[in-house]
């Protein structure tokens, strides 16, 4: 075989197959929120109880503020009246995905706590899946959130098939351990999907 023609023929199976592990090589899809321009395609939702004194809902509040921010002008407040001793409020958002496919999802975020505390006041949650989260269980804990006096960093990763759905549901929030009024910042998110 001529010798050139032999080197074309190595350097296209070479590149033929590059192209092809390009294609068939697991690929990720990332979103990012800073909430510097709105909720970025974020919902608000809850699970609270009833407030014995009213009759309604206990007090909550997801609200966007330039108090204070991990990076920007501006993070997301969640607020919950913990006295009833329950209750938890998230943000939530779905997301397109190939139905029928294994999917790997890690989300990451900053919280800020005002103060460091030994007492278990507030839990911090994720959820990832293929239906719309509407109670505390659906949630998975991640940590107390009062653990540091500043910014943290929590994560949540989940391997799921999504089915015969389009879409997946992911949340992050809050959730109360103790019986007192709670307030935490979120900011930076980041969701990686690879599938």
């Amino acid at each position: 075989m001529n010798p050139k023609l032999k080197t074309y023929l190595i350097t296209g199976m070479i590149l033929a197959g590059i192209v092809l592990g390009l294609y068939f090589y697991p690929k990720p899809s990332m979103f990012t929120e800073s909430f510097e321009k709105g909720f970025g395609g974020w919902m608000i939702d809850s699970d609270v109880p009833l407030d014995p004194n009213t009759g309604d809902d206990v007090f909550w509040d997801v609200s966007r503020t330039d108090s204070v921010s991990y990076s920007g002008s501006y993070s997301l407040n969640l607020s919950i009246d913990g006295r009833q001793d329950e209750g938890t409020v998230w943000i939530e958002r779905w997301i397109l995905v190939k139905p029928s496919s294994n999917v790997q999802v890690k989300i990451s975020f900053q919280l800020f706590s005002e103060f460091e505390s030994w007492n278990d006041i507030a839990g911090v949650c994720a959820y990832v899946g293929t239906y719309d989260p509407e109670v505390e269980a659906d949630f998975t804990p991640l940590g107390k959130a009062n653990q540091v006096s500043d910014w943290k960093e929590y994560s949540y990763v989940k391997n799921l098939n999504t089915g015969s759905n389009d879409e997946i549901w992911v949340a992050l929030g809050i959730t109360v351990l103790w019986e007192t009024h709670m307030s935490y910042n979120i900011d930076d998110i980041e969701i990686v999907m690879i599938s």
